[in-house]
Formats: C-alpha cells, structure tokens, sequence
C-alpha cells in the first residue's frame, strides 16, 4: 500500500538525512531516523510498501552494532511487513544474517536454507561470501 503523499514528503527528508548517516558509517543516527519513519507510518504499519524497507534496515543496523535483540526484533517484525510483496527469500536471508551474527548457527541456517530455496541461490550477495560458506559448510561452524 503506497503511503500518503505528505507522508512521503518526511520520508524523503529523512532519507536524505539517511544518506549523510550512511556516508559516514553512523549506523546509530539511521536507525533513530528509521525509528522516526516507522513511527510515521499510519496504523497498521505493516501493511504499507515501505514497512518492509524500514524494518529490513533496522534489522541490518542494529546486527552491525551487535544489538542482536533489536536485530532479531526486527528481523521477526520484517515477515509481517508488506506481505504482498514477492515471497523471493530476502526475509529469510536477513533472518539468517541476524542469527548468524548473534552466533545463533543452527537457527542461521533453517533461515538460509529457506532462502535459499526461495532464491535458487540469489539472496546470496557476492559481496559477502560467508553466508554463502556457512551455507554450504556448515558443519565447519556448527560443533
């Protein structure tokens, strides 16, 4: 669902503000301004397009400050966001992400496997090739 247009005018402000955060690797200010944004979203949050971007974000944020009961909070709130959208294993992916940062191995990969599958392997960043490792080594990490 496609958010009121005044609505959409404080997003864009906040996201430019979003971009000098990001230039400067400041992953606390993104996620106060993505909290500012969620808190914008009229009732029922989830139901809207850009529910699913905000959360996937603050997932992704607080795993890089190692906030991983934020993390995992927000990985579970971004399964209920924009349900609409193309079930393509992203969801899962950062599911996996969050679990394999919290060092949550056997919980990464039931969320990678799924993502996977969902993907035919294309959640998978080439970017970062450890998923993709633990994905298919996974005894070398789960003892």
């Amino acid at each position: 669902m496609d958010l009121p247009i005044e609505i959409q005018d404080k997003f864009e402000k906040i996201d430019n503000q979003i971009e000098d955060c990001f230039e400067n690797n400041n992953h606390s200010g993104i996620i106060e301004l993505e909290l500012q944004k969620w808190n914008l979203l009229p009732l029922p949050k989830e139901k809207y397009d850009e529910s699913f971007f905000i959360a996937h974000s603050l997932a992704n944020e607080y795993t890089e400050i190692q906030d991983h009961n934020n993390s995992k909070k927000w990985a579970e709130i971004l399964f209920s966001c924009d349900v609409e959208r193309l079930d393509d294993g992203e969801r899962e992916f950062v599911a996996g992400k969050v679990h394999f940062a919290a060092d949550n191995l056997e919980r990464a990969l039931e969320y990678f496997k799924i993502a996977y599958q969902k993907s035919e392997g294309r959640a998978f960043p080439d970017d970062n090739p450890a998923y993709l490792e633990f994905y298919n080594n996974p005894d070398q990490y789960i003892k």
